[in-house]
C-alpha cells in the first residue's frame, strides 16, 4: 500500500513538479493551494505526510500547521520554506513540525527529508504500539504430543498458516486456543509482525469498542490522548479475537464492517482508516448454534469461518498429560526461581487419573501451585487436585490413617484434613511471595481474588 502525502504550497508550477516526482517515487500525492481545503483533507483523509510552505498567500503556513496539529497530532510535517525564513521554521518545529527543508532544493534532497521523517514517524508508532502492547500479552504453554488428536489438529493448522484465511478455532476453555493461535502467526509470512490478542470475554462491553479500534483526544471525558486500537496495533500481523461469540450484536455488526471493508474508524474520528491484520478467532460455544438463537450474526459467521480447527481437550490426549507436566514444571521454575526436580510415581499416576475439565490451563496452574509448596519432589499432596481424583485414588490405598487418641478417622477425612493444611501453607507462601500484595498472590495461585479472599478468612490469614 502506497504512502499519502498532502502537499501544500501556493505556487502551482511547484505543485506540480513535486507532485510528479513523489508520485513517481511510488507515493500517493494530493496537492492543494488552499490552506482551508489542506486543513479538511488533513481531517478528511489517512496522510502519511504534510509537505507545508510557510508562506501560503494571505494565510500564514503555521494557522495552518496548528490546524493540522489540532486536528492530527501523529501526523508528521515537513516544512519547505527560504533561507531567511530558518527562525521560523525553527518556531515550526516547537510547534510539531518533524523538520524542514530549505528551498531552492533538488529531488534528491527532498526525497531524503521524506525518507528520514516518515522512518522517524514509523519508529514513533511501533514505541507506541510496543508500549501499548506491554504486559498485555500472556505467556503461551507450548503445543506438543505425540497422539493422534493433537498431531491432526496440528497437521490443519500447518495448512492454513501460509494463507491469510480467517480461522475459526474451536474447543473447550483452557485446551491451548491462544497457543495454536500464536504458532499459526509464527508459521505465516506475518511472523515478523505483531501478534495482538484480545479477551473478548472479559472485556465491558462499553470497552470493546474503543479496545478494538481506538479513540481520537477529546472523544470522551478522560481521552486525554489519541489511543491506536487493537486493529491497529496488529498492522501487518495478527490479531487474535478470543471468545468472540461475547461480543455483543452491535459490535459484531461494525467487525463485520472492518473485515468486509479493510478500514476502520476510531471513536471520535472523522475519517477512514485502512488496517492490515489477518483475523484469528477462538470461541468454546456452538457458533451455528448461537446463530439459530440470534445469538451471533449469521453474515459474520460465515465471513470468519473460512477455516476452522477444533482443538481436542486434555483428556482426550492423556498420552501427552506427562510431557506437558514436565514443561509446565520447567517454565514454573523459571517463574518462582526454585529448582524442583521433578514428580514422584504417585505424583503422576495421580496427574493421570484426573479428568482435567480446565484442560492445559488447569494442568499448568496446578503444576505451578505444587512448584511453589514442594521443598524437593512433587508428590501428591502438592498437586492440590480437587476430591474426585483423591477419592479415586484413596480407594485405591488399603489401609486407614490412625487418628490418635481419638480412634480411628478414614482416608478420605485425612486427605481433606492435609489439603487443608497444604492449602493454607501454599496462600502463606503466595503472600509472601508477592510482598502482601493479593492480586499478585492470586494470580500465583491461579484463582481470582473473590476465591482469595474467602482462602483467607477460612484460614485465618486476613
Amino acid at each position: 500500500m502506497s504512502q499519502a502525502i498532502l502537499l501544500v504550497d501556493d505556487d502551482r508550477d511547484l505543485c506540480t513538479a513535486l507532485s510528479r516526482f513523489l508520485t513517481a517515487k511510488g507515493f500517493s500525492v494530493r496537492s492543494t493551494h488552499d490552506p482551508e481545503g489542506a486543513l479538511r483533507a488533513a481531517g478528511d483523509e489517512p496522510f502519511d505526510l504534510v509537505l507545508l510552505d510557510l508562506f501560503l498567500g494571505a494565510t500564514d503556513g503555521m494557522d495552518v500547521l496548528r490546524g493540522i496539529r489540532g486536528l492530527e497530532p501523529d501526523l508528521p510535517v515537513l516544512i519547505l520554506t527560504g533561507h531567511a525564513d530558518v527562525p521560523t521554521a525553527v518556531n515550526a518545529m516547537k510547534l510539531g513540525a518533524a523538520d524542514y527543508l530549505l528551498k531552492p532544493f533538488t529531488n534528491e534532497e527532498l526525497a531524503l527529508h521524506v525518507d528520514k521523517v516518515l522512518r522517524e514517524s514509523r519508529l514513533r508508532r511501533e514505541v507506541t504500539r510496543l508500549r501499548a502492547q506491554l504486559g498485555r500479552e500472556k505467556k503461551p504453554g507450548i503445543v506438543t504430543g505425540d497422539g493422534p488428536a493433537i498431531r491432526g489438529a496440528l497437521d490443519q493448522l500447518r495448512k492454513v498458516a501460509p494463507t491469510d484465511l480467517t480461522v475459526v478455532l474451536g474447543g473447550e476453555s483452557g485446551c491451548g486456543k491462544e497457543v495454536f493461535a500464536r504458532l499459526l502467526h509464527d508459521m505465516s509470512s506475518r511472523r515478523k509482525g505483531p501478534f495482538v490478542a484480545v479477551d473478548c470475554g472479559s472485556l465491558p462491553t462499553t470497552l470493546v469498542e474503543t479496545e478494538l479500534f481506538g479513540y481520537e483526544k477529546g472523544a470522551f471525558t478522560g481521552a486525554e490522548s489519541m489511543r491506536l486500537g487493537h486493529f491497529e496495533l496488529a498492522a501487518e500481523g495478527t490479531l487474535f479475537l478470543d471468545e468472540i461469540a461475547n461480543l455483543s450484536l452491535e459490535v459484531q455488526s461494525k467487525l463485520l464492517r472492518v473485515l468486509q471493508e479493510r478500514r476502520i474508524r476510531r471513536l471520535g474520528g472523522r475519517k477512514d482508516l485502512p488496517v492490515d491484520a489477518r483475523v484469528v478467532a477462538a470461541t468454546n460455544a456452538d457458533l451455528p448454534r448461537a446463530v439459530r438463537e440470534g445469538k451471533f450474526r449469521e453474515d459474520l459467521f460465515h465471513r470468519i469461518n473460512q477455516f476452522t480447527i477444533t482443538l481436542p481437550p486434555l483428556r482426550e490426549r492423556m498420552e501427552d498429560l506427562i510431557p506437558l507436566a514436565r514443561h509446565f514444571l520447567e517454565e514454573a521454575n523459571r517463574t518462582l526461581g526454585r529448582a524442583v526436580p521433578g514428580f514422584s510415581a504417585e505424583a503422576l499416576r495421580r496427574l493421570a487419573a484426573y479428568h482435567w475439565p480446565g484442560n492445559i490451563r488447569e494442568l499448568r496452574n496446578t503444576v505451578l501451585r505444587a512448584a511453589l509448596l514442594s521443598e524437593g519432589t512433587i508428590e501428591p499432596p502438592h498437586l492440590q487436585l480437587p476430591g474426585p481424583v483423591l477419592a479415586a485414588a484413596a480407594a485405591r490405598d488399603p489401609e486407614p490413617v490412625s487418628a490418635g487418641a481419638g480412634g480411628k478417622i478414614g482416608l478420605k477425612d485425612s486427605v481433606r484434613a492435609a489439603t487443608a493444611a497444604t492449602e493454607r501453607k501454599l496462600i502463606a507462601e503466595a503472600l509472601e511471595r508477592s510482598g502482601g500484595n493479593k492480586s499478585e498472590a492470586s494470580r500465583l495461585l491461579g484463582i481470582d481474588r473473590k476465591a482469595l479472599y474467602a482462602k483467607l478468612k477460612r484460614y485465618g490469614l486476613e
